[in-house]
């Protein structure tokens, strides 16, 4: 974290904040411990010897993803509050419910719950009650989620009586239901709002 980079050593480690290791033949390898790696090659070198292009799209990913080793959130506040059923038979709901603030390490913690739901659960709710922000990349990772769910045949109810979740449309074949609390999940048809598909509500 400290020496990676040559002479850009201090300057990366305050600007990018991914620990990483250039070499003068262009290539550039950075982690997070626990969170994600990354490797990138371009040739061109700038005066220190890293990579141009690496450099560049290392600070992208920084910056856009929130991936400085300062501002990763702490690993004892889990995003993934709960994990359980309501209810039985074929009314049971599944609830993910989350919590606090979720950046792009959080999110990719709901897709590994989301791919742990067996594809009998077929109602599904993302409980967004407890959440108080979600950043631009982590937006786009769960509604991706509630779209492969609602792929694979789930019913995918987006609990967000707060409005974190901003345009919450999940693309192309995707629909979310759109409800103020997860009990309203029973009753959908009077308390929903369709989001995707071109549906309206």
């Amino acid at each position: 974290f400290s020496c990676g980079m040559y002479d850009a050593a201090g300057d990366w480690a305050t600007q990018v904040g991914i620990p990483a290791k250039s070499g003068v033949a262009g290539g550039l390898i950075g982690a997070l411990p626990g969170q994600i790696g990354i490797a990138t090659f371009s040739p061109r070198l700038d005066g220190h010897g890293n990579s141009v292009r690496g450099v560049s799209l290392f600070e992208r990913f920084s910056s856009d993803m929130g991936l400085h080793v300062m501002e990763v959130p702490a690993a004892a506040r889990a995003v993934v509050r709960s994990h359980h059923v309501v209810g039985s038979g074929p009314n049971a709901l599944r609830v993910l419910q989350l919590q606090g603030g979720i950046g792009f390490a959080g999110a990719e913690r709901v897709v590994q719950e989301a791919m742990d739901i067996p594809p009998a659960d077929v109602r599904v709710a993302l409980d967004l009650t407890r959440v108080y922000s979600i950043d631009d990349v982590a937006r786009r990772v769960l509604l991706e989620v509630a779209r492969r769910l609602t792929l694979t045949g789930h019913e995918v109810y987006l609990v967000d009586p707060e409005s974190i979740m901003p345009d919450p449309y999940p693309g192309d074949d995707g629909r979310v239901m759109l409800v103020d609390h997860v009990d309203h999940a029973d009753r959908a048809d009077l308390h929903a709002t369709f989001a995707g598909g071109g549906q309206g509500g």
